[in-house]
Order: structure tokens, then C-alpha cells, then sequence
């Protein structure tokens, strides 16, 4: 499943050269991917309140074309991989006046448990999110 997240470029997010700083990609990507969740049934606030956490593992980003101040941009959010433990998305940011593709990357997460951060298996703790996400997976 993929889902899109739209949003415009802020000021504050570019630098001198007047292009979006390599940083604000990755916060665009949590933004993106929180939204995604939440498209799935899965809102991170009632994980996160039900004491589930899912940290980063590992994300990459490779810069194609720079985003710049009042640009509106999508950012495609793709489930790529989930195995209850792990998930893995792709990502995909681009410029929807052009269709310019500014910036491709991927993260990984795993879920654990907020009390003692120890990874867990949402088929074994949660079914019903499980399931949720290996709907994700297959649409």
C-alpha cells in the first residue's frame, strides 16, 4: 500500500542556497510515514498509548533534484517489507507542480515495547494490528 502526504515547503526549512536543507528530508519522512499509519488504522499515538514504540533501525536518503521555499511537494509512503517484528518502508518526494523527483530513501523500524524497549511480534501481542499491516503489505 502506498499513501501520499502533501505538504508545502516552509522557509525555515531552506538554507542559503535557498533549497530545502538534507536534514528536513528525514522529518518529512516520519511526518509521512505517521500520516501512512494512520491511513493503514494504525494512528502511532494509540500504539504508542498502548505501549507499543516503533524507533528507527536504519534509514537512507539519496538527493535527486533540490525542493525550494513555497514548493508543494507529495511524499509516496510505500510499505515494502513486514514480518511482525520489522517493518521497512520507501519513500518517494516529488515536486507536484513539476514531477520532479527531489529525494528517494527508506527506513526500518522494528516494534517494541515501551516499558522495556525489548523488540515484540505484533502476531503474537497484537493480532489485530497484525493484520492491519500485512493488509498494508499485500494492497
Amino acid at each position: 500500500m502506498s499513501y501520499e502526504y502533501i505538504r508545502k515547503v516552509n522557509y525555515y526549512e531552506t538554507d542559503m542556497m535557498g533549497i530545502v536543507h538534507h536534514s528536513n528530508y528525514i522529518r518529512w519522512f516520519e511526518e509521512a510515514r505517521i500520516e501512512f499509519l494512520g491511513y493503514c488504522g494504525l494512528p502511532y499515538r494509540k500504539m504508542e498509548d498502548e505501549g507499543i514504540m516503533i524507533p528507527v533501525v536504519s534509514v537512507d536518503c539519496r538527493y535527486k533534484t533540490p525542493a525550494k521555499f513555497g514548493d508543494e511537494v507529495i511524499v509516496k509512503t510505500t510499505l515494502v517489507r513486514y514480518n511482525s517484528i520489522v517493518m521497512e518502508l520507501t519513500y518517494e518526494v516529488i515536486n507536484k507542480a513539476s514531477g520532479d523527483i527531489c529525494v528517494t530513501g527508506n527506513s526500518s523500524h522494528c516494534f517494541v515495547n515501551s516499558d522495556n524497549f525489548k523488540p515484540i511480534s505484533l502476531k503474537k501481542e497484537r493480532p489485530d494490528m497484525d493484520a492491519k499491516f500485512n493488509h498494508a503489505l499485500e494492497v
